[in-house]
């Protein structure tokens, strides 16, 4: 499957501003079967289960309604918008984002979380 998923803590401000970033790409042929959930699902138990954060964050192309759709189903609200440059024009993305008291009330799926207590200096916790 062709899938990647990627958390971002701002480096070393993460222990004072507590947000991260949240990305996902799923191949065209895995869309639509769960997999971009389930794969943010994990990201976001990390961050806010185990890195006590804050907010996650992420940006979406307008016209990617799939990513559009998985954001909001996880509960993701609009915070503005960002514009960017794909394949030499300047396309808008919506600037998402989804608190800590927001994914509390999400009634999802939960995910695992195994081996963390070993990472935590990684994250400077």
């Amino acid at each position: 499957m062709c899938e990647a998923a990627a958390l971002h803590t701002q480096d070393s401000d993460f222990l004072v501003v507590r947000e991260v970033t949240t990305s996902a790409w799923l191949g065209i042929e895995h869309q639509g079967k769960g997999y971009g959930a389930e794969a943010r699902t994990g990201l976001l138990t990390l961050a806010f289960d185990h890195l006590d954060a804050r907010a996650a964050l992420t940006e979406v192309f307008q016209d990617n309604h799939a990513s559009q759709g998985v954001s909001r189903k996880l509960g993701y609200e609009h915070d503005g918008i960002s514009v960017d440059a794909r394949d030499g024009e300047a396309v808008v993305s919506d600037r998402l984002r989804l608190t800590r008291e927001k994914w509390a009330q999400e009634k999802l799926p939960t995910a695992t979380v195994d081996g963390f207590p070993a990472c935590r200096p990684m994250f400077g916790l």
